[in-house]
Order: structure tokens, then sequence, then C-alpha cells
């Protein structure tokens, strides 16, 4: 994960009001990605396919509390992408055609 330009994109964000530490929580819950799924941030967002198991991922494990790391997950893509990840379920309909 490259955490200092991911902490300067949020810290930039209109949409984070509390920045210090709704950053740094971020950040953090990032990092906890990291670690549920084994690869780096950047090798995930980098593929939609990734990026649509890392969150499934996610969110079948225990760390996991009202999708905060699912959103620290998306949050990266959308820094690294310049859009939005769809959601699970758009994906999912897209995935089958």
């Amino acid at each position: 994960m490259r955490e200092k330009e991911f902490r300067a994109y949020l810290e930039d964000a209109e949409q984070i009001s509390s920045k210090d530490k709704a950053v740094s929580t971020r950040v953090s819950r990032a990092n906890a990605a990291e670690e549920i799924c084994g690869v780096s941030l950047d090798d995930i967002v980098a593929d939609d396919n990734r990026m649509y198991e890392a969150l499934l991922r996610i969110h079948a494990d225990a760390k996991e509390k009202n999708g905060n790391i699912q959103n620290a997950v998306r949050w990266y893509y959308r820094f690294a992408n310049g859009r939005e990840f769809p959601k699970l379920s758009s994906y999912r309909c897209t995935k089958r055609k």
C-alpha cells in the first residue's frame, strides 16, 4: 500500500470531516485488509475480480465490523483508480454476463 500518498488523498477528501482521526482510522483499516487478504492493496485494486474476491474475504472475516474494513478498501480503490467500485451485488450480476 502506498500509505503516504493514500493518507494525503484522504486528507484532501471533502467527504471526511474529522481529518486526523478519520484518516488514521482508514489507514489502519486498510492495513488490516492487507493482513486479512495476505497481499498488498495495490495488487487487489489493480484488478476488479481481485477487488471483488477481497471484499468477500474481508466480509467473512471476524475482524470486520459493520463494513468498516471494506469501506477503507473501497477508499483505496477510489484513490488508485479514480472511480468507485460497484456494490457487490451489482458487480456479481455484471460478472455473470
